[in-house]
């Protein structure tokens, strides 16, 4: 097995359906097992000084209810938090096209095992858009959790990236092998789905 091939196994992905605010969504599902206690996964999705380290900083109210900011990225409002197990938030990214963001913290003998929904009513959020520059969600997510793995356990991360046409070499190839993962998943999702009214 190839090291690329490793580092694809280490994610499990798969789609699903989803009732948001903004209407019925689509609905991508990662999960993927974090080697630190949860207490400290969740410390570092949720301090601000944290997730400026490896993501971007955020603003606003940042407790339930307040609206929040994390500039280039999103805006929205916090629905839940429930440390140290769930957060939920919408995101609305800068196309406008509003989604719900939620990550499920599970303890597992010391490790944390981490599942992320993401659900948007935009129809092809999950994969590259060839005629934009856009993070696509499926892959965009995980390169989230790789830099989210590599903070909680000291590793040193590449500059916050605005655009995943900054990313270069082994970064770039991998964010394409994912891409190909969820275009497989996302065309036998579409087979066995009736389409839902909502922007390309």
């Amino acid at each position: 097995m190839s090291e690329l091939d490793v580092l694809l196994s280490k994610t499990e992905r798969s789609f699903g359906l989803r009732q948001i605010q903004a209407g019925h969504a689509r609905m991508l599902v990662i999960g993927r097992d974090l080697h630190q206690p949860i207490g400290e996964v969740w410390n570092a999705l949720t301090d601000p000084a944290r997730i400026a380290d490896y993501f971007a900083q955020p603003s606003g109210e940042l407790r339930r209810g307040g609206d929040y900011e994390v500039a280039g990225f999103s805006k929205g409002t916090i629905m839940r938090c429930d440390p140290p197990r769930m957060l939920t938030v919408t995101w609305v990214p800068p196309h406008g096209n509003p989604g719900e963001l939620e990550i499920h913290l599970t303890d597992i003998d010391g490790s944390t095992r981490v599942e992320l929904l993401y659900a948007s009513v935009r129809r092809k959020f999950a994969v590259i858009d060839p005629e934009a520059f856009e993070w696509a969600a499926g892959p965009g997510w995980e390169f989230f959790l790789d830099r989210l793995d590599a903070h909680i356990h000291g590793r040193e991360t590449t500059p916050n990236l605005v655009s995943w046409n900054q990313m270069e070499a082994e970064e770039r190839d991998l964010y394409h092998a994912r891409n190909a993962e969820w275009e497989r998943l996302w065309e036998e999702f579409e087979r066995q789905h009736a389409p839902l009214p909502g922007p390309e």
